[in-house]
């Protein structure tokens, strides 16, 4: 299957499933539940490598799924999902799919994924504020993923979408060295 075509069933699945969630009125506990199932299987690399190869029948990977969203006492979407993934032959794809509704979630609930990159740790306060000023500027919810990046020498690096804003004392050092060899 080519890369584009794998995107488009991806969103396709992701897309109905936040419609299931939806209709359901499980979407917040269908978002918690997701980002734990998420967890789970990246977690469990052999899992992983089980659903994505040919070794299991269809059948099998279906049973082993839906054992697992039972003993996580998963909401009805989430299992609805399983089943239908692996009867059309796309386990291996679940947790991709898992990822995409995070997205979809987010756009359909005007929420704004917020990456950023801090060279120490931040405080409360400074978590706080930060997260006010990036609503106010995007004009809507946002959810902050912190990475600590220590090269980055102090600062911070901040990516939403296709936006970036680069403070970091790194990135100002690279623009100044630019600066100074005549390039822009």
């Amino acid at each position: 299957m080519k890369k584009n075509e794998k995107n488009k069933l991806i969103k396709s699945y992701a897309e109905a499933f936040y419609e299931a969630a939806a209709t359901s009125s499980l979407s917040e506990k269908v978002f918690a539940e997701t980002e734990d199932f998420v967890y789970f299987l990246e977690k469990d690399t052999k899992l992983m490598k089980y659903l994505s190869g040919p070794l299991l029948k269809d059948s099998d990977k279906k049973e082993i799924l839906v054992d697992i969203t039972e003993k996580k006492n998963f909401s009805q979407p989430i299992v609805g999902l399983v089943k239908t993934m692996a009867d059309n032959g796309r386990a291996a794809l679940l947790s991709e799919v898992l990822k995409a509704y995070t997205g979809v979630y987010y756009a359909k609930n005007n929420i704004s994924q917020v990456n950023v990159q801090t060279a120490i740790e931040l405080s409360e306060e400074q978590k706080n504020n930060l997260v006010s000023a990036m609503e106010s500027y995007l004009g809507n919810k946002v959810v902050v993923k912190y990475q600590i990046k220590p090269e980055i020498l102090g600062g911070l690096v901040i990516e939403c979408g296709t936006k970036l804003i680069d403070d970091s004392i790194k990135g100002k050092l690279e623009r100044l060295e630019l600066l100074m060899k005549g390039t822009k």
